[in-house]
C-alpha cells in the first residue's frame, strides 16, 4: 500500500520536534560547561592573590621589595611572591609560599631553615635564592653553603650551583651563572639559549598574565637577550617583533602567540 502524503510528513515533523527539544538543551549544557570553565580560570588567577594576602610578607604583581628581618637577615622578594617568617624559636624558619626570594642570612647562633613545599634548605651563613615554579622549585647559591634535603635525600651546594625540586624528588646539582639567574633583583631578565616558551611565560607573569597558547614548535626557539621586567608588556611585544610573531591577549590575562 502506498503511504499517504500525511504519513510521509509524519517522521519529518517528529524529527523537527525532537530537534527543537534537544538543541536548546544541548546549548544549555555547553553554556553551563563554558561558565564553569570561566569560573575555574578566574579562581586559578585569584588563588595566588589570596595566598599572598594571607602571608607575613608579600609583593604585588610587578613589585620587588627588600626588607630586613629582626635578626638582621635581609630578604628581596620578586614580583608576586610571598613568605611566612618565624624568628621566635631556637630555629629561625622561613616558608616560601609563592614566587621567588633572595635571602642574605645573618649569623646569630641559631640555624636558619627555609621550607619549600616538601623540601628544606639548611642555611650555613649565605646568600642564595629560592623559587617556586609551575614545573619545579629551585635553589640557586650565590655565596656560602646550603644543604637541600627532601624525602631522605640531600644535596650540598657550592657558590654558582643550583638544584631543582619536584615534590619530594631532588635533582642533580648543576653549575649555573648565578649572577645572570639572579638578575631579577635589578629588574632584569637575562637569558641565553632559553626556549621562547619559557621566556614568554616569565614575562607574562610579570604583568599578571599567563601564556595560554603558543603556535606549533615556536616555543622551542632559543632566545638570548636581556629584558626590562618593569616593562614586561613592551618586552613581550618587542620579542614578538624580533621573532616575527603575532601576540594577542584574552581578557587581559591570557597571552596567545601565533605565527603570522
Amino acid at each position: 500500500m502506498t503511504p499517504s502524503p500525511n504519513q510521509l510528513e509524519l517522521p519529518a515533523r517528529r524529527l523537527h520536534k525532537i530537534e527543537r527539544r534537544v538543541a536548546p538543551r544541548s546549548w544549555g549544557v555547553w553554556a553551563v560547561a563554558a561558565s564553569l570553565l570561566l569560573i575555574s580560570a578566574l579562581v586559578m588567577l585569584q588563588l595566588p592573590l589570596l595566598q599572598r594576602l594571607n602571608s607575613d610578607v608579600a609583593t604585588a604583581v610587578g613589585e620587588r621589595r627588600q626588607i630586613q628581618l629582626a635578626d638582621g637577615s635581609r630578604l628581596t622578594l620578586d614580583s608576586a611572591s610571598a613568605v611566612d617568617v618565624d624568628l621566635r624559636g631556637p630555629v629561625r624558619t622561613l616558608r616560601l609560599v609563592q614566587g621567588q626570594v633572595f635571602i642574605e642570612v645573618t649569623h646569630d647562633g641559631r640555624p636558619f631553615v627555609v621550607n619549600i613545599d616538601q623540601a628544606q634548605v639548611q642555611v650555613l651563613g649565605t646568600r642564595f635564592s629560592v623559587s617556586r615554579g609551575r614545573d619545579h622549585d629551585e635553589v640557586v647559591l650565590l655565596k656560602g653553603k646550603v644543604e637541600v634535603s627532601s624525602g631522605g635525600d640531600k644535596r650540598m651546594l657550592a657558590p654558582g650551583e643550583r638544584v631543582t625540586l619536584n615534590g619530594s624528588r631532588l635533582g642533580q646539582v648543576e653549575k649555573v651563572d648565578a649572577e645572570r639567574r639572579l638578575a631579577w633583583r635589578e629588574g632584569q631578565l637575562r637569558v641565553r639559549d632559553v626556549p621562547l616558551r619559557q621566556v614568554l611565560e616569565q614575562l607574562a607573569e610579570y604583568q599578571g598574565g599567563r601564556l595560554l597558547y603558543i603556535d606549533g614548535q615556536l616555543g622551542q626557539r632559543p632566545v638570548s637577550a636581556s629584558f626590562n621586567l618593569d616593562q614586561a608588556s613592551s618586552a613581550i611585544n618587542a620579542l614578538a617583533r624580533n621573532q616575527n610573531l603575532s601576540v594577542s591577549s584574552l581578557a587581559g590575562q591570557w597571552i596567545i602567540v601565533l605565527s603570522p
